[in-house]
């Protein structure tokens, strides 16, 4: 039997309770998409976020009294295989207390749901989740609910049918459009910018590679979905008059498609604006002209997902690149005076001694390049990992790799052993980040962003590791 709830404008408290602040907290935009389509549909929403100190949950739900509760659960754990730390006894902690609280139907979603969505709906107890995309899928569920009527045609709904079983919905193409003008609150933003976020501006969707390990095609689908240069331009110009002055492009890869690289950028040359950002590149297709036009655009930080710098590893990671284009993306970002740095995974398919050395013997020679280190693949449903390992041969299923999580490390390789040689490479090159950066950076942020300097900031870490060594 459905819930009893009102037939007028809905009541929706959105709730937020990513404590994770490593380098700095990420600015729920998510919700803020969610929030915008809500209140399009005409419906009464408020957002409670763990970062933004507005008093406690109970607090806000008593003082709310919401018909309907929407949690979003970003990340199922930090993915540092030498470090785990999994995120889901806080999802958990925050279902009792809401249940113990108010007797709203629980609808769960965000990123990190949809990689585990049977098994998060099971293990937390919530009425309904959303796979992918949520705005018009929880407009549509909020709906169904209020009518009375069975809601089981919504699209990347998961939900338990009249006999107790939980479904999945598929997520059809012809829903994946999404809404183009999120709904930012200002005191949760300004919360936010006072600890040194980046707001993230979200240019497309989608994501056509095949990494082995990557559940962005599952999140979001594999084919992309883009805006135009017009409403990116017109989306930093209302977080520029919210005191924005630096974003992040949150795509997954803003370049899958240069054609789309070039008209966001030639726009947002042509508005002039304030605005500086940094974006997810692709080391593949990357041109001096390009990076050139980005820069004019704002660009001033660039995170290359390159992963490894040796070319088997590249293969069996399904990159689709070679080091060649890495060393000739990292060479026009540093004649264009851009920061830049490589995100590299030790130890997964194909990783060998030999390649682990070859990858840092090329690091050193790559100019005014920084690094993010990481050890092993985080193995997620679905993907091609998950598929060439096949743990349903052995017995098991996505719920054994949910709440403790688990990495795939190439055969011959500890998670310590790896550790200990990065951590070498680290004494002495200072541009190296294993896991989270250095308590003396993250404090030396927090003075930096007082003074009013923006962006990331991770270039001052080299700095900060050699007075440290000194």
């Amino acid at each position: 039997m459905l819930p009893p709830v009102s037939t007028a404008a809905s009541r929706v408290l959105l709730i937020n309770f990513n404590r994770c602040d490593q380098p700095y907290p990420v600015y729920p935009l998510g919700l803020a998409y969610l929030d915008a389509a809500l209140r399009s549909a005409g419906h009464v929403t408020r957002i409670w976020d763990v970062q933004a100190g507005d008093g406690t949950l109970e607090a806000s739900v008593a003082d709310f009294r919401p018909d309907f509760v929407g949690l979003s659960l970003r990340n199922i754990d930090n993915v540092q295989c030498h470090n785990p730390r999994s995120f889901v006894h806080e999802l958990l902690d925050c279902c009792r207390r809401l249940r113990a609280q108010t007797a709203a139907p629980l609808i769960l979603g965000g990123s990190g749901f949809s990689v585990f969505p049977r098994d998060l709906l099971a293990l937390t107890g919530v009425d309904y989740g959303i796979r992918g995309e949520g705005e018009r899928a929880l407009v549509r569920l909020l709906a169904a609910l209020q009518a009375r009527t069975p809601p089981d045609a919504i699209a990347g709904l998961v939900y338990r049918g009249t006999d107790g079983a939980i479904r999945s919905n598929p997520c059809r193409a012809s829903e994946k459009k999404f809404v183009t003008a999120p709904v930012h609150e200002a005191a949760i933003l300004q919360a936010y910018l006072a600890q040194g976020a980046l707001p993230g501006v979200q240019t497309q969707r989608g994501c056509p590679l095949r990494c082995c390990y990557c559940t962005y095609p599952l999140i979001e689908g594999k084919r992309s979905r883009y805006r135009s240069g017009e409403e990116i331009v017109e989306e930093m110009r209302r977080l520029l008059a919210q005191g924005v002055h630096y974003t992040f492009i949150v795509d997954s890869v803003f370049n899958t498609n240069p054609e789309h690289v070039s008209e966001v950028c030639e726009a947002l040359a042509r508005a002039e604006l304030d605005m500086q950002w940094e974006c997810f590149l692709r080391p593949s297709g990357v041109t001096r002209e390009l990076l050139a036009l980005m820069r004019r655009a704002g660009l001033r930080h660039i995170e290359f997902g390159s992963d490894s710098f040796s070319d088997p590893v590249l293969k069996r990671y399904g990159k689709g690149f070679s080091y060649a284009e890495i060393e000739a993306a990292s060479r026009y970002a540093r004649e264009l005076e851009l920061h830049y740095g490589h995100f590299l995974i030790f130890g997964g398919p194909g990783e060998t001694p030999e390649t682990v050395e070859e990858t840092l013997d090329r690091a050193r020679k790559l100019p005014g390049a920084f690094y993010f280190a990481t050890i092993g693949l985080r193995i997620y449903p679905e993907t091609p990992l998950w598929r060439e390992l096949a743990p349903e041969a052995q017995g098991e299923t996505p719920a054994d790799y949910l709440v403790e999580p688990r990495f795939y490390l190439a055969p011959g390789f500890t998670v310590e052993s790896l550790h200990a040689r990065l951590r070498e490479v680290q004494r002495t090159a200072h541009n190296w980040v294993v896991g989270d950066p250095p308590p003396a950076f993250v404090a030396t942020m927090d003075k930096l962003r007082q003074r009013g300097v923006r962006g990331p900031m991770w270039e001052y870490v080299e700095l900060l590791q050699r007075l440290g060594n000194a």
